[in-house]
Order: structure tokens, then C-alpha cells, then sequence
């Protein structure tokens, strides 16, 4: 790799594209300052998008606003609907598996909302 250590990205606005989509990662749900979720994409691809991982991972959390009155593009899936942001830590796709351990690490330490841990 470069020796970069994987970093946050910037929040999402719920109307720009995801940051990190097209790799595999770690993301964040939060409401406001507050960590609901904490999960992994690792998702293998499909045809058209062969490095799919944080960005097919995170469809089931959001979807396209059907609704006038809110500006957005997007906005959270009903039983998300306190969800104000997501983050993410792209990871290179040829370190993957860096991701499903710094998952591990992240809910031990950060202790999620709604995240159980595996026994």
C-alpha cells in the first residue's frame, strides 16, 4: 500500500455522491454528533460496478426522496429516519480485509447505539 492510514471522510449531504462508494470500508451512522450503526461494505460488485463494497452497502439505509417538501435527493429509509449523516473510511481495494477488522475495533471502542457484538 501507500502507508497512508485510513482516515473519515467528510459527512454526506444525503444529495452529492457517497464518499468512498466505489470501495470497500468501514461506515458510520450518526445522528447529529451521536453513533447509531457502525458497519463494513466488503460486497464483491456487479457488472457495472466491480468494486462495489461501502457504496452497494449503504442502499439499504437510504433511498431516492419521493417528497416535495424536503430538499434533499436522498433521505433515510424508515427505520433510519433519525439518521442525520454518514461517514466512511475508504479502504484500497487490494487491503480489504483491513475493513472487517477496524469494524471489530471501531464497535468495541465507539460502542454504537444500535451495533451488537458477536460473541
Amino acid at each position: 500500500g501507500n502507508g497512508k492510514v485510513p482516515e473519515w471522510g467528510k459527512f454526506w449531504d444525503f444529495n452529492s455522491a457517497l464518499p468512498g462508494k466505489d470501495n470497500k470500508g468501514c461506515y458510520a451512522l450518526l445522528k447529529n454528533d451521536e453513533i447509531l450503526y457502525i458497519g463494513v461494505g466488503l460486497g464483491k460488485g456487479t457488472l457495472n460496478d466491480p468494486n462495489s463494497g461501502l457504496g452497494s452497502r449503504l442502499t439499504k439505509y437510504w433511498e431516492v426522496n419521493k417528497n416535495p417538501e424536503v430538499q434533499n435527493k436522498y433521505v433515510p429509509k424508515s427505520n433510519w429516519n433519525e439518521m442525520t449523516s454518514i461517514r466512511t473510511i475508504a479502504i484500497p481495494n487490494e487491503h480489504f480485509w483491513i475493513a472487517a477488522t477496524l469494524e471489530i475495533y471501531l464497535i468495541i471502542k465507539l460502542t454504537p447505539l444500535r451495533n451488537t457484538l458477536h460473541k
